[in-house]
């Protein structure tokens, strides 16, 4: 079974219990040689706590020249010796005293697990002793301890004699004369003068003395002694000679001297320190308080010192402070409290340290430490509830330092980015979310400069899908006013980017069209008299060369016809003939044509699951699209390589339609024509369908091949896509509309005259504001059997019917002109003379033109620019009125 002495806490215990009431110093200390018990004579005589002496090394609280032979006996305590010594003993700066020490071993069986110490206070026996043995015997006291010398002086003969002690004290050798008069002669005037009055008097009258004064030694050093003299009388009363000691106190008195020094400096401390100090006696007493104390509780010294607790402070009367000090006291130990002082609006941290007499209170002011911690507490309040606020919010919210490593994270940010705020917090925001970090900096250098920046950012997430975000950055300040973190919030417009995009591309789209419809007319009437002209001159010409430079003209007027029908089809969408088309016949046309019209460095594969797959539209314009892309396809690839097209059947959903917004759910059939060429990077791409953008080189494009393909595509309820990446080829995809619903017959084709009909006289009204169309159009009709009159507007031509100077046949007239247009005029004309018919003639053309016309009472349309065989032969359709095929209308 283990002693219970074996525990620390015990040992201590029953020896603080033992040696609690003993007279002399009792202490013990445990085999390490710390102090575990201390009674209370120690603590009373040293002036420490016991919290201060408590678990302190015995060796670090004596005075340092004795520590050398008190470790000695105490290493013979602990082997089990009992020591015995005597030192001069101090047990901090403020005590000192001689006494006897005995360090008796602690056992537990055979092992000592402590040391029981004893110090007995002998300062005033030793001094007691020391004068009675000097006033007896001085001479042999002298020789007897060590540091006394002995003198006398007969009263007869005057002559100084002085032990061997006293010769060292004054530097005298042991055999030197002793001359007085040269020993009294060295001193300073106040020492001589007291010395001699001194020797006088005891010699003379018998008055004994005792002095402490400075003496200069015989060779020169200065020594602080104490002097002490008595009279000696012989048988019949008269003095006969005097005796003493003197003692060399000079260390006694630098020791003092330090003593005093230090409790001036301890005085000072206490009374400057910035907070307040009290000492409290066990009898509830004040009986110290510094400055700064009487400052914090509004006290002068004559109302606290003296007092009791109860009369300084009345209200604290069974307060949480009294509570404090009563705890400090019953337990020893150090208690601390912070609480309101109400009357002065403070509060106070005050720690109780209980001493040998009592209390000693330590008081500091904390109110604005009390007041920084209640905000701190309300501020970290305030952040929890923004932080779920944050977290709650559907914008990405993100802090960064200014090292732009990731420091708050919400859950928006992790449902956007796919980073949990974990893994997103310390690292760099630029490695987590952005590719190119030049928008990101021009962005930082704003903020940092501004305090704030918005705009839209190109991001991307996890997994790498494409980002726009809408954020606003704002600068976050330290408490000192310096820049510390930036606040970002995003917002995703992803998606509304590419609906703002659609809509501004559908804006432009609006506007060419409108400036095309403007251009188109223009350049249509510029071009039709061009045609006409041509046309003319190649009947009349004979020579081979000069038909084959009109021919070349004929072909490029018609060219720039259908460029101007491209630039309409694009902006004002394309319309045309609606039929059944089977997807595999129009892939047989498409390869028929790839195989002639591709060189033999590239190969072309067709591969499809849609035999039976139909849509409804116009075969000729769906040719013309994937005529174009393969087109395309042979340009990217001008080294050679595959072109791959398939077609299959695909359903539409509401998800995918999220990601293409031009698609509406159903069934389609695709197509895609896939190349192996350069492709194109992402700002190509974003462009591919605009008008008159190309990357081809000048002259070889004009920048409406895509751009009149997707009007053709989407006025077919469909609509086409591209995936390309620079170095790894491009794929674009047509999807149409599966077709529903029965057959729709294809319309026969149409017949054209090869030699155009001629006229029989009749009169023909020409009705045109363009002086060069009026001409041609005139010499057309003319050479042709025709009779022409002319009009340069509506206005004029009604007033010349109206006038019946001529017996008109047929009016041919434009649509736009100044003054009054064709169709204003054409209605008058179809209500006052309906028996003449009408030709209207437009630059503005687009299926359904005659439909529209015929609604206005007009027979016959003509799109500019138009043929001489197509003028000359609705001409004379008219006149023979023969009905126009609604569904044959003839375009250019």
């Amino acid at each position: 079974m283990t002693s219970p002495l074996r525990d620390p806490a015990v040992l201590a215990a029953v020896l603080d219990s033992a040696i609690a009431d003993l007279a002399d110093i009792a202490f013990v200390v445990d085999i390490e040689g710390t102090v575990i018990a201390a009674n209370k004579t120690l603590l009373a005589r040293s002036g420490l706590s016991r919290d201060d002496a408590m678990g302190q090394s015995f060796l670090d609280i004596i005075h340092g020249e004795d520590r050398t032979i008190t470790s000695e006996h105490l290493n013979r305590a602990l082997q089990g010796e009992v020591a015995a010594f005597r030192i001069v003993r101090t047990l901090n700066e403020e005590a000192q005293y001689v006494s006897d020490v005995t360090l008796h071993p602690v056992r537990d069986g055979d092992d000592v697990v402590a040391v029981l110490g004893t110090a007995r206070d002998v300062t005033e026996a030793v001094t007691v002793a020391r004068e009675r043995e000097s006033a007896e015997e001085l001479l042999q006291i002298a020789g007897r301890m060590a540091g006394f010398g002995g003198w006398s002086m007969d009263a007869t003969d005057r002559v100084l004699r002085l032990s061997d002690e006293a010769r060292t004290i004054l530097a005298i050798a042991p055999d030197a004369e002793i001359v007085l008069g040269a020993l009294l002669d060295a001193q300073p005037s106040r020492t001589r003068d007291e010395l001699r009055g001194a020797m006088r008097e005891c010699l003379e009258e018998g008055r004994g003395f005792d002095l402490q004064l400075n003496i200069v030694t015989i060779t020169g050093s200065q020594v602080v002694a104490r002097i002490l003299g008595r009279p000696e009388r012989d048988h019949t009363g008269a003095v006969a000679r005097a005796l003493g000691a003197i003692w060399d106190v000079t260390e006694v008195e630098a020791e003092k001297a330090k003593l005093v020094e230090l409790e001036e400096r301890l005085t000072i401390a206490l009374n400057t320190i910035s907070d307040g100090i009290m000492f409290l006696d066990r009898d509830w007493i004040f009986t110290f308080a510094n400055p700064r104390a009487l400052e914090l509780t509004g006290k002068s010294e004559a109302e606290l010192l003296g007092k009791s607790y109860w009369e300084a402070f009345p209200e604290s009367e069974g307060s949480e402070w009294e509570q404090t000090y009563r705890r400090a006291l019953e337990t020893g130990a150090r208690q601390q409290v912070r609480s309101l002082d109400e009357n002065r609006d403070t509060w106070f941290d005050i720690t109780a340290y209980p001493t040998a007499s009592g209390l000693a209170l330590y008081v500091r002011d904390v109110t604005e430490d009390e007041l920084t911690r209640q905000r701190m507490v309300a501020n970290q309040r305030r952040l929890s509830d923004q932080a779920r606020l944050l977290d709650a919010s559907r914008d990405s919210m993100i802090v960064r330092g200014l090292d732009h490593r990731v420091q708050y994270w919400n859950r928006a940010a992790t449902e956007l980015y796919g980073w949990d705020a974990g893994e997103a917090i310390g690292q760099p925001i630029t490695a987590l979310i952005f590719d190119d970090t030049t928008a990101f900096d021009n962005a930082t250098a704003a903020v940092l400069r501004d305090g704030f920046w918005s705009g839209a950012l190109e991001q991307r997430d996890r997994n790498g899908r494409p980002l726009v975000v809408d954020s606003r950055w704002q600068l976050v300040l330290d408490e000192s006013g310096e820049p510390s973190a930036i606040f970002a919030v995003n917002s995703d417009i992803t998606e509304q980017q590419k609906a703002e995009e659609a809509r501004l591309r559908a804006q432009r789209m609006e506007s060419l069209g409108t400036l095309a419809g403007g251009i188109a007319h223009d350049l249509n009437n510029v071009l039709t008299p061009i045609l006409m002209s041509v046309q003319l001159l190649t009947r009349r010409a004979h020579d081979s060369d000069e038909r084959q430079i009109l021919d070349g003209m004929e072909a490029a007027v018609k060219r720039g016809a259908d460029m101007i029908r491209q630039v309409l089809a694009f902006a004002r969408g394309v319309e045309g003939r609606r039929i059944r088309v089977t997807i595999s016949d129009l892939l047989d046309d498409l390869i028929v044509y790839a195989r002639n019209a591709l060189p033999k460095e590239i190969t072309v594969t067709i591969e499809h699951d849609v035999a039976d797959g139909d849509t409804m539209g116009d075969p000729t314009q769906l040719l013309q699209v994937l005529i174009n892309l393969v087109t395309n396809a042979k340009d990217a690839m001008p080294e050679g390589g595959q072109v791959r097209i398939r077609a299959r059947r695909v359903s539409i959903d509401e998800q995918y339609r999220s990601v293409s917004h031009s698609a509406s759910p159903g069934e389609y059939l695709t197509i895609e024509v896939e190349d192996d060429g350069f492709g194109m990077p992402p700002d190509v791409v974003a462009k591919v369908f605009e008008p008159f953008f190309t990357t081809k080189e000048p002259g070889r494009g004009t920048g409406l091949g895509l751009a009149s393909s997707l009007a053709i595509v989407r006025s077919h309820g469909g609509f086409m896509q591209v995936y390309s990446e620079e170095g790894n080829g491009t794929k674009f995809q047509v999807a149409l509309p599966v077709a529903e619903g029965g057959e729709v017959s294809r319309p026969p084709e149409i017949a054209v005259e090869e030699r155009a009909p001629r006229g029989g006289g009749e009169l023909i009204l020409v009705v045109d504001d363009e002086p060069m169309i009026v001409k041609v159009t005139t010499q057309t009709l003319e050479s042709h059997g025709y009779r022409v009159v002319t009009a340069r507007n509506g206005q004029e031509a009604i007033d010349l019917v109206d006038r019946g100077e001529h017996d008109i046949d047929l009016v041919l007239t434009d649509m736009m002109m100044p003054v009054m247009d064709g169709a204003a005029a054409s209605a008058y004309l179809e209500h006052h003379h309906p028996e003449i018919p009408i030709v209207a003639m437009s630059g503005l053309n687009s299926h359904g033109s005659a439909k529209r016309a015929v609604g206005m009472g007009i027979a016959r349309f003509l799109p500019k620019p138009f043929t001489t065989s197509l003028l000359l032969t609705t001409v004379a359709e008219t006149l023979r009125g023969i009905p126009l095929d609604l569904e044959l209308e003839h375009e250019l």
